[in-house]
């Protein structure tokens, strides 16, 4: 046998097992990476679906679903108003809807709304909608919001805040933002405007 061979053989052996190593590792790092993902996804469903948001592209009518007539609701208990974009009757329960064009993303603000909604159909109706649905963005996104006692003890806490500053028992605290005071209003007169960016 050649002996130059020798060394390029233990070259080319220490190769093959080098790569099989490193085919290993990335199978070991492809496998855990899978596993983070998939964990990661699973508890991102389990925290959307207990913050009572669940998304859900379809058309605005569930099979069954009639509209009703929007109206406004007034409730001088409450000291609460609000009227939907839209009514509908799904299982025997008068659903709200409201149409946000402007964005893709839930503000709470929208959640708010809806939640407000859904406290003065109850209300006045005399049966709790067990959710509503935002619509959001061109494409028409349906988000079911459900209606949960979290979510309306979130809404309570908000407007004895708001009944609150409106009293003069408390200040509103502005919460300045680059994108918020530059389509303000009274951004020019405002002490807490945000630094322009």
């Amino acid at each position: 046998m050649n002996p130059n061979l020798s060394p390029y053989f233990q070259d080319l052996i220490y190769d093959l097992l080098r790569s099989d190593v490193l085919f290993f590792w990335l199978l070991v790092i492809l496998t855990v990476l899978v596993i983070v993902l998939d964990s990661l996804s699973a508890i991102a469903a389990k925290k959307q679906k207990s913050s009572g948001v669940l998304p859900q592209i379809t058309h605005v009518l569930s099979p069954g679903a009639n509209f009703k007539e929007p109206e406004d609701y007034v409730s001088q208990y409450q000291q609460l108003s609000s009227r939907p974009d839209a009514l509908l009757i799904e299982n025997g329960y008068i659903i709200p809807v409201d149409r946000k064009i402007g964005g893709n993303k839930i503000r709470d603000r929208h959640v708010a709304e809806l939640l407000v909604h859904m406290r003065l159909i109850e209300e006045l109706e005399g049966k709790k909608p067990p959710y509503g649905y935002l619509i959001l963005g061109k494409n028409a996104r349906r988000v079911k919001i459900l209606n949960t006692a979290q979510r309306q003890a979130w809404l309570t806490g908000i407007l004895n805040e708001m009944r609150a500053i409106i009293s003069g028992g408390k200040t509103a605290v502005a919460q300045p933002g680059g994108r918020k005071c530059k389509h303000c209003l009274v951004s020019d007169f405002c002490d807490a405007k945000a630094a322009p960016s």
